[in-house]
């Protein structure tokens, strides 16, 4: 979560899912639509379109989500410490020393972390920290210097301090213990999309209309005021040319409504390049090596953080598997694009797709 300028427009160009936001006419509209950004959470642009009756709704709406963003930005953050903030990285920092008293939305993040991890059999491990942190700085040196691939005995050393079990959450007293003092909490597969969702959640007691891009977590509320029933959201063809420049447009446009997420992971949000090879930063908790069978996986379900958490997990896991996998989890969709182009989805997600009829006025069921 360190602020870097390139990095975060690197990923800005790089993003899975782009609002696709068609044009409504109406005589007297009720509502004007706005367009506003975040720059400054979670390393990525935050894009916000929103529906208000005047320019001061819409100020406050943009202050509060801004606020919101900045907030669990610096609470799940685990690099950097902030004055007078309890975070992920003081829980790291505590590792092996004293359980730490939190704040009630990062317990409940380990905890829904926790319970992803075993949903997920493991493929969600936020305990993850030491060998993830080796794949960032090896990322991170490379974006200036020579690349160069982490030693294999160096990874296996910190997987042996990457057990969910370290973790020891104390719900009485709000706090959080990592027991083994080299294990570390690593959030980056769920915090995005459950901040997100708890954002949503606070606005939408104020505010109805609006649909939240933060990077590839995509987040619906209520229904464009332009005469559209659905929100059309594309999702972009994970094709990149010779330079790692995606060039594939979109794949299909899907219409959500109402209070709906679609999450994408995919290897060419952050990587380096190697040899001729591209290694990415989602890592495959059995070879703790970036797992190369997909390009692109999207996910759809209501809740960002859910889908955040089950887009990591299908990633590493082989197509048939990940149907099958997703076919077990209710309301939940997905569409997989292995690395020969090949598209598979749950015959679910045909429903908001515009490739099997679905348009931006198909009506609510």
């Amino acid at each position: 979560m360190k602020h870097n300028t390139k990095r975060i427009l690197t990923l800005a160009l790089a993003v899975v899912l782009t609002l696709s936001l068609f044009s409504g006419c109406s005589s007297k509209p009720k509502y004007q639509k706005y367009n506003g950004t975040i720059w400054d959470s979670f390393d990525t642009i935050i894009s916000i379109v929103s529906y208000h009756e005047n320019d001061a709704q819409y100020d406050a709406f943009m202050k509060t989500a801004q606020d919101r963003y900045s907030y669990y930005h610096k609470l799940f953050d685990i690099y950097n410490s902030y004055p007078d903030m309890v975070n992920a990285k003081t829980i790291n920092d505590n590792a092996g020393i004293a359980p730490v008293l939190v704040e009630k939305e990062l317990f409940d993040l380990v905890k829904f972390s926790i319970d992803w991890h075993k949903k997920t059999d493991g493929k969600v491990n936020v305990a993850m920290g030491s060998v993830l942190k080796i794949w960032h700085d090896v990322r991170s040196y490379a974006e200036f210097n020579e690349p160069y691939l982490p030693d294999m005995a160096q990874l296996e050393a910190a997987n042996a301090h990457t057990s969910i079990d370290n973790i020891v959450l104390d719900e009485a007293n709000m706090t959080v213990y990592i027991t083994d003092p080299e294990c570390s909490l690593d959030l980056g597969a769920v915090a995005k999309g459950y901040a997100t969702e708890l954002i949503c959640d606070e606005l939408s007691e104020t505010y109805q209309n609006f649909a939240i891009s933060a990077g590839g977590n995509v987040k619906v509320n209520g229904s464009p005021q332009d005469g559209r029933t659905r929100w059309g959201i594309g999702i972009q063809n994970p094709v990149v040319d010779d330079n790692y420049q995606m060039v594939g447009g979109n794949l299909d446009l899907a219409f959500l409504y109402g209070n709906q997420s679609l999450v994408c992971s995919g290897g060419y949000q952050r990587f380096f390049v190697y040899k001729e090879n591209r290694y990415h930063h989602l890592i495959d908790p059995v070879t703790l090596f970036p797992k190369n069978t997909y390009d692109g996986v999207t996910v759809l379900c209501e809740d960002s953080g859910v889908a955040d958490a089950l887009s990591t997990a299908i990633f590493m896991l082989e197509p048939q598997e990940a149907i099958d996998f997703m076919n077990k989890i209710p309301d939940a969709e997905c569409i997989l694009v292995t690395e020969d182009g090949t598209v598979s989805m749950t015959e679910g997600f045909k429903a908001y797709l515009e490739s099997c009829g679905i348009t931006s006025s198909t009506p609510i069921e």
